[in-house]
């Protein structure tokens, strides 16, 4: 007996269903989340190096870098690509942490 395979047959119908609504689901997850994706990108300074705590990219750790970062941490504004970089623990999140490590490593 032989069999013969039909692109229109009960379990090729029932995988190009499975296949479509998942791609169909994937797709609109993905424009869904989209917007919330945010690229760290390190930016290079004078040197070639991005100083840890520097958020504001002025070369020296200061008292605006601390001001900054508070910012961030009370969630005033989205963190830039270039402080994420900048972040003293390394771990792309500013931190009250981050703050007080900025703050101990101003220089008096």
């Amino acid at each position: 007996m032989k069999h013969s395979y039909s692109f229109f047959g009960k379990k090729s119908l029932r995988t190009i269903a499975i296949v479509g609504s998942s791609m169909t689901v994937a797709f609109i997850l993905g424009v869904r989340t989209a917007g919330d994706v945010q690229p760290v990108v390190g930016e290079t300074r004078a040197g070639g190096a991005v100083i840890l705590g520097d958020l504001n990219g002025n070369g020296i750790v200061d008292i605006d870098d601390a001001k900054k970062a508070l910012e961030l941490v009370k969630g005033l504004r989205t963190p830039l690509p270039q402080e994420l970089a900048a972040d003293p623990d390394q771990n792309f999140t500013i931190t009250i942490d981050d703050v007080l490590s900025i703050l101990n490593s101003i220089k008096k």
